[in-house]
């Protein structure tokens, strides 16, 4: 697709992209967090077997190539401003490289659950404290953790493991295909390195039959991983020698993007295809629990957070799945049809309950085996109260992490920053702000992903001096989203149930 301008151009400018699971999606930003452009290229996911979810690495790069070339064409947009670029993305996305750099296998991604058995081998052969000191982080071991990919490559392609020479997220493969060099960042390595000393996890091999050889460099998200070749200027049309970012993980990048990090207290809500909510906290918090902990860039603030598996997803299969009137045929027209019939429904849906585990579920629960449910399905239920439902159920989800943060961060919450397409979504913010208390506050652009990534590039060029002064200047807010009163004793009782749920549906499927 071609590039579409936002506004007029100021210099100097960034490029930020976000390696995602579906497409690759850049932007052109400038200092004041002005959008000149934006664009997107989509590449299929590869599911050749049940709980496998794979993606050919070259389409990250052949991807990224393409959006650089239409943003840099993008009316308005004057290439030789471009100062730097990072890029983001999904993760934990592994690609293993051979000795020239070329993929000796498809990429696993995150969404993928094959190694499910060699988590839970895991998890029973090392506790949870014992893991936590280890890799330096607390991250309940489940199939998406590379220890338990590396047991499973071991088990099942051997081959493929003696002929890696390099592990790589998708991000940085897309670095090196720009720079020649192969850096990470420590979050996005994490269970790979330390994520306090940044140094390669100790009896790494014992632990997940990963050479430590193939490990990449960690560092923070800011540092500068290289720049721009002549061949990948040629390539792209980048000005040659900009330096290029490191870069963060999707979640993190587009938490930056939502002004959600600066500032202890604020909490952001990343909706998307999963959802990404937690709270900056002014220190490391002494407790973490079923949530996980990371350090915001060079500064003493962590936000403690917690991944979900299907936020946006579950609305999309509702909307998929449900009769809506006049049989629109857009996902567009679906969306629209489905949210007014869920607006006509009032809170609560009539008792009807939703647990949103379509796909299993992190954050809080950490089960890749849990499965959705309705509860309190009736005669009387008709399509808008299984959407309202499904709305109201990612609500409680929200809640749930949200609530624990708070607790264990020992913060109070001020305000929500909302990110992602879920922001566009009016409906969904108001429901989120009556189920949680909190107020909700949407960013004016749900390009929150591609921003953070910018926000990094002109980080790391020198053009700020940390990221929270650059989000600062950056990052642009909607007006807020008031908590309604009057629906707080029919969705703490909501809540209450939807907590409840879990165990015996867990207990009823085993």
């Amino acid at each position: 697709m071609s590039a579409t301008p936002v506004s007029t151009s100021r210099t100097p400018l960034y490029v930020g992209l976000d390696v995602g699971t579906t497409s690759t999606k850049g932007a052109v930003v400038d200092a004041a967090g002005h959008i000149l452009a934006v664009t997107s290229v989509p590449y299929p996911v590869s599911r050749p077997r049940p709980g496998w979810a794979e993606q050919d690495p070259h389409d990250y790069v052949d991807a990224s190539v393409r959006v650089i070339r239409e943003l840099l064409a993008a009316p308005g947009v004057d290439a030789s401003s471009v100062a730097a670029l990072c890029g983001s993305g999904q993760a934990p996305t592994h690609l293993l490289l051979d000795t020239r750099g070329e993929p000796v296998r498809p990429a696993i991604l995150w969404q993928d659950t094959r190694a499910s058995a060699e988590a839970d081998a895991l998890a029973r052969e090392v506790p949870a404290n014992a893991m936590a000191s280890i890799i330096g982080m607390n991250w309940p071991v489940d199939a998406s953790n590379p220890l338990a990919r590396g047991r499973w490559l071991a088990t099942h392609e051997p081959e493929v493991l003696a002929r890696a020479a390099h592990l790589l997220i998708p991000k940085d493969y897309v670095h090196y295909a720009l720079t020649g060099e192969m850096r990470t960042d420590a979050w996005s390595a994490k269970g790979l390195v330390h994520q306090a000393t940044r140094q390669i996890v100790e009896g790494i091999e014992a632990l997940g039959c990963l050479p430590a050889r193939i490990i990449p460099p960690a560092g923070s998200p800011r540092d500068v991983v290289g720049h721009v070749t002549a061949e990948a200027s040629r390539r792209t049309g980048l000005p040659r020698g900009i330096p290029v970012a490191c870069g963060w993980t999707d979640g993190m990048v587009a938490m930056l993007g939502s002004g959600s990090l600066g500032h202890a207290g604020l909490a952001g809500d990343v909706s998307g295809t999963s959802e990404v909510t937690g709270v900056t906290v002014a220190g490391e918090p002494a407790v973490v629990g079923r949530l996980m902990a990371a350090r915001v860039v060079d500064t003493d603030h962590w936000i403690l957070y917690g991944p979900t598996q299907a936020s946006g997803a579950s609305l999309g299969w509702v909307m998929r799945t449900v009769m809506l009137p006049g049989d629109p045929v857009t996902p567009e027209a679906r969306q629209s049809a489905a949210l007014a019939l869920a607006a006509r429904v009032a809170p609560g849906a009539d008792g009807l309950v939703f647990l949103p585990y379509l796909e299993g579920e992190r954050a809080p629960i950490w089960n890749p085996r849990a499965r959705g449910a309705f509860a309190g399905l009736s005669t009387a239920t008709e399509p808008g109260h299984l959407v309202r439902a499904v709305l109201e159920g990612v609500a409680c989800s929200v809640r749930h992490i949200l609530g624990l943060a708070e607790t264990n961060g020992g913060t109070p919450i001020r305000e929500v920053r909302v990110a992602g397409g879920g922001a566009r979504v009016a409906l969904w913010n108001q429901i989120k702000a009556d189920v949680t208390g909190y107020v909700f506050r949407p960013c004016e652009t749900s390009e929150n992903g591609v921003l953070g990534s910018a926000i990094l590039a002109a980080t790391g060029a020198g053009h700020f001096s940390d990221v929270a002064s650059a989000s600062d200047a950056m990052v642009r807010l909607s007006d807020p989203v008031l908590p309604d009163s009057a629906h707080r004793e029919t969705y703490d009782d909501l809540f209450r149930r939807y907590v409840a749920m879990y165990p015996a549906i867990d207990l009823a499927t085993r």
